[in-house]
């Protein structure tokens, strides 16, 4: 096995056994991996062996080549969101992020492009941008790098709706993020949005009737 090092993203975690966890990672340079870190419960846990949501980490993971559970040895914490917790609106757009990135991605299959995406979105949304906004150019980028994105004209959409499609899709994040969407054009393009997710599921998102 193979000693990995590595910027990550937690998009689940469960307990296991009496003092263990498996946990999800998006990681910059390895795609999703799926792992357990022991000691992270019980009476006297691990500081380095529970990691929180909305946060970047640094991980080190002993790699199974042929998939399977990893070995995660270290994890520490490199960046926190938390702000992203003091609105509803903000806070379930990022649990959306994170299932839609779970539900899009395969354990090993890299993509800085998805990784960019989720740390992005978490650091705009920490920040304050709108929510709505926001989510909207996670979608669009994820659907980007997963290839599923038909592109702006694909869509029959009004003139402003259109407007704003193609400047999410075509800006690099730092100017895209700025955007602010009308009530009405948000959910125009929300809608052709989720036609496109629900087509490439066989379920449906615990997440997304949370969403604005």
């Amino acid at each position: 096995m193979a000693i990995q090092k590595t910027e990550a993203i937690l998009l689940k975690k469960k307990d296991f056994r009496e003092t263990s966890l498996i946990l999800t990672f998006f990681t910059k340079d390895f795609g999703k991996v799926d792992g357990i870190i022991k000691g992270a419960r019980g009476s006297r846990p691990r500081s380095d062996a529970n990691p929180i949501f909305f946060s970047l980490d640094q991980i080190v993971f002993y790699e199974k080549k042929k998939g399977g559970i990893s070995i995660i040895s270290q994890c520490e914490t490199q960046e926190v969101f938390l702000n992203i917790l003091k609105e509803w609106a903000r806070a379930s757009s990022a649990y959306y992020m994170l299932e839609l990135a779970d539900v899009f991605t395969e354990p090993g299959g890299k993509s800085e492009e998805v990784f960019e995406a989720l740390y992005n979105g978490f650091k705009s949304l920490d920040s304050g941008k709108e929510a709505r906004g926001i989510t909207r150019l996670f979608e669009i980028k994820l659907l980007m790098a997963s290839g599923l994105w038909p592109g702006a004209e694909y869509f029959k959409l009004t003139k402003g709706a259109m407007s704003s499609v193609m400047h999410l899709e075509k800006e690099p994040w730092s100017r895209a993020s700025n955007m602010k969407l009308t009530k009405d054009i948000n959910n125009e393009i929300k809608a052709v949005i989720g036609k496109i997710i629900e087509e490439n599921l066989d379920r449906s998102l615990k997440t997304g009737r949370f969403l604005i």
